[in-house]
């Protein structure tokens, strides 16, 4: 389930705003790739990215808000992403943009979107990251009220170890969401492009774009051998000439 501070919108989060304009040129470079027929997302934050550049040709909007709350009435779908209500193999691709970060079972919603989707199909994932500054502005009573709590929060190395178990391989990771500090107006675009990969922690978020692998079984045909590696009488020969050789040694010393 999630939980009930999910938010309806990119500007009741910490610079929202900011984040989802880096998550989407993000997902710009990304969208090429992508092909297929449904994408799934979930909850209003997804909602509002676009995968225009993608070749998905249908996109299903999964709200988890009440049916009476205003952010859920453009929605596709109203229900719960720990119990989806798709086919097993029916989706191309999932977004999950902090969907994690606000759910009490981030597990229970990683099963159901590798049932739902389809073999070789895309799940891409944003969160924010506990050991960085969101994870520290987590902790300030004058701001946590925009942000998920701190123990909701999946780190990006144990978010991949979760996908590997699923039997996802992460395709892409990089890192958004510069602390303020260090977004210069000048050289502001050096820094954003250098910083988030020689010290992730000052990026607040994160997204990865993994795959689902299944690799088929080859059975293995039964071994028969051609030739028989054992004739009919070996060992007992082989022992009538050991009891030969002994005989011999005895009488010797005889």
């Amino acid at each position: 389930m999630k939980s009930a501070s999910t938010p309806a919108s990119w500007q009741q989060l910490l610079r929202g705003s900011h984040l989802a304009e880096q998550l989407q040129h993000r997902l710009d470079d990304w969208a090429p790739s992508l092909f297929g027929f449904n994408v799934l997302k979930v909850d209003a934050l997804s909602a509002a990215l676009s995968l225009q550049g993608s070749r998905l040709l249908h996109s299903v909007y999964l709200s988890q808000n009440e049916a009476s709350d205003k952010t859920a009435l453009s929605a596709d779908l109203i229900g719960d992403a720990t119990a989806m209500p798709f086919a097993p193999g029916s989706l191309d691709a999932c977004l999950l943009a902090h969907v994690l970060d606000f759910s009490e079972h981030p597990h229970a919603i990683l099963r159901e979107v590798e049932i739902g989707l389809r073999d070789d199909g895309w799940l891409i994932i944003s969160g924010f990251n506990p050991y960085s500054s969101a994870g520290l502005a987590s902790l300030l009573p004058t701001v946590k009220c925009r942000l998920p709590r701190w123990q909701n929060m999946v780190a990006p190395g144990r978010l991949e170890d979760w996908l590997k178990l699923l039997g996802f391989e992460v395709i892409k990771r990089d890192y958004c969401g510069l602390t303020q500090m260090f977004d210069f107006s000048r050289g502001g675009q050096w820094c954003r492009r250098v910083y988030p990969h020689y010290c992730p922690s000052l990026s607040a978020a994160y997204i990865i774009m993994a795959r689902k692998r299944r690799y088929p079984l080859t059975p293995i045909r039964q071994y028969q051998p051609t030739k028989q590696v054992l004739q009919p009488g070996m060992a007992r020969q082989q022992q009538q000439q050991l009891k030969t050789s002994a005989e011999l040694k005895t009488s010797a010393k005889e």
